[in-house]
């Protein structure tokens, strides 16, 4: 009798038990939507529900035209009185987003949807019963990469969607959630041929190139784009600054590119700072540009590489390291033009973009990047500010340069310097106590104004005393630049350089050995002058154009102006 007694007690105590861990299940199927004027305002109007676990698992499937995506939404919380979770997705002609079931644990619920024509929203309203309340959202997307021509991102101008590659917004594959705390992402299964890697957006507009850990992304709630690509991968180690720095090209442009990569990461941490991240990741994507890319933070993005990737690379400097809003561009320009194999002919490309542009404006008046304006930003931000450094480069020396580069890095990696004027103004401080001379001329021509230097031989005189020729130069500027300048005078036996500061007008007075043939201003570069270069660049056709430059002979001796 005692025996059946203690089955009956445990039997008791364990239906109790059961019945304490039985968790509440409210599932929600057929959601019938009412009319909405604005939703996604409505959504935009909820609160954000902080510490949130929330795991998304997903199926991609893509026929070259049609992506098809199956996922899994569960959101865990740990709410201690009653809140609302909206729900936003969104349904348009290459877009739709079925919510096929809803199920709520661990607290009452209550649902209502609407509709306004794009998006849909659910507002779940959640009464917590338990101290985790979980939710499982059931979806299914159709969704046209092809033929996606909303720009929801900055970012998306840069991927243009293609077969061989395209990518996934948020929107395509999953509801938007006004959560925030821990997201993990597992994608189950993509197309067969492709790679997968992610692009996050981080705050102050950058965005940081992710791989997935064994088909999973870490997200911390960012917004995540989904990138599929029929891409090789290389990966190679590099040492810099005392670390083991892994390289990784997402391309099919060939092995080369991570090599040229690591070289690349090398050389720019020889003159700036060492590559300040673990790893660097190169994505190849086609983009709505000819030319065009994105510096990402820890990697670059990029249309091919040649005409992209060193510039991209070098925003991992300026840009992500220490943000210099606009003049992240001619930094990055300088960077990648001079630092990267720099050839007299490339000199003189880059001196051509420099005049190509028909509308210029000072650097200090420009409020931001105007694609519309690409032509004109191209050529006045990007390649006149970067000679404009080159310039400054000429001025102060090598070692000024490189070290005061090197201090504006780190001041600005610690300091905001997104105001122009106070950029240039704290970089001129910098060189100014490094070379105890006053450098507010150079600043106020180059970035305050728009117009570029025009030297020129006014004069020229050569007397011969017995076996030596004497050839005196008189050298004008037109633009009012002052400016030092190189001129080298060529003979049969060799070449003598010689540098004068030219405020106006100079005279240059050289002694020979022989009777000279050429003299040439500026003969290395250093200076984009107004009659230096032989190309234009055609924004119309994206081509150089070659030009004929004016040439000058005085008493049999050529002019050359570089």
């Amino acid at each position: 009798m005692k025996a059946r007694s203690a089955v009956v007690i445990i039997a008791m105590v364990s239906i109790v038990a059961l019945l304490l861990a039985y968790t509440p299940l409210t599932v929600f199927e057929g959601i019938a939507f009412s009319k909405a004027d604005n939703a996604r305002l409505l959504f935009e109007s909820n609160d954000v529900i902080g510490g949130a676990k929330v795991h998304i698992s997903l199926d991609i499937a893509f026929n070259g035209w049609n992506a098809t995506i199956t996922g899994v939404q569960d959101v865990e919380l740990s709410l201690k009185s009653p809140a609302v979770v909206p729900l936003l997705f969104e349904n348009s002609s290459v877009l739709s987003m079925k919510i096929k079931r809803i199920e709520v644990s661990g607290a009452e619920a209550a649902l209502n949807a609407f509709y306004d024509g794009r998006y849909g929203l659910i507002l779940l309203r959640i009464t917590p019963i338990e101290e985790v309340q979980r939710i499982r959202i059931f979806y299914t997307t159709n969704y046209q990469p092809l033929l996606d021509i909303d720009t929801r991102d900055p970012i998306e101008w840069e991927m243009k969607a293609t077969e061989d590659s395209f990518y996934l917004p948020p929107e395509a594959y999953m509801p938007v959630l006004q959560v925030k705390g821990n997201f993990t992402m597992n994608v189950k299964s993509y197309p067969k041929g492709y790679t997968l890697a992610g692009l996050l957006k981080l705050p102050g507009a950058q965005y940081r190139p992710l791989l997935p850990e064994k088909a999973t992304f870490h997200t911390g709630g960012s917004r995540l784009y989904i990138l599929l690509g029929r891409w090789d991968v290389y990966r190679k180690s590099v040492a810099i600054g005392g670390k083991n720095v892994e390289v990784i090209a997402l391309t099919d442009e060939g092995s080369w590119a991570v090599d040229e990569l690591a070289k690349i990461l090398k050389v720019y941490s020889s003159y700036l700072i060492p590559y300040p991240y673990d790893d660097l990741i190169y994505i190849q994507f086609k983009g709505h540009g000819g030319y065009s890319g994105h510096g990402l933070y820890g990697g670059a993005l990029a249309t091919q590489f040649n005409k992209v990737i060193p510039h991209e690379v070098a925003h991992n400097w300026f840009g992500a390291y220490a943000s210099l809003w606009i003049l992240n561009e001619p930094f990055a320009t300088y960077i990648s033009v001079s630092l990267n194999n720099l050839t007299p002919e490339r000199a003189d490309l880059w001196e051509g973009l420099c005049f190509s542009s028909k509308r210029r404006t000072p650097i200090v008046e420009m409020n931001g990047v105007d694609i519309s304006r690409i032509s004109d930003t191209t050529a006045n931000l990007y390649y006149r500010g970067g000679f404009a450094l080159r310039s400054l480069q000429f001025v102060v020396g090598n070692r000024t340069f490189f070290k005061g580069l090197r201090e504006l890095l780190e001041v600005c990696h610690v300091r905001n310097c997104t105001k122009t004027e106070e950029t240039l103004s704290l970089f001129e401080g910098i060189l100014e106590n490094m070379t105890g001379e006053n450098l507010g001329w150079f600043f106020r021509e180059w970035f305050y104004t728009a117009d570029y230097p025009n030297f020129t031989v006014s004069n020229l005189t050569l007397a011969q005393n017995g076996e030596h020729y004497t050839l005196t130069l008189g050298i004008s500027e037109e633009n009012g630049f002052a400016m030092p300048l190189e001129v080298r005078i060529v003979t049969p036996a060799g070449n003598i350089t010689k540098r004068i500061f030219v405020n106006g007008s100079a005279v240059l007075e050289v002694e020979t050995g022989e009777r000279p043939l050429m003299v040439i201003l500026d003969p290395n570069d250093w200076i984009a002058n107004v009659n230096g270069s032989s190309y234009r660049f055609n924004w119309e056709k994206l081509a150089f154009e070659k030009i004929k430059k004016e040439e000058m002979e005085i008493s049999g001796i050529r002019i050359l102006i570089n």
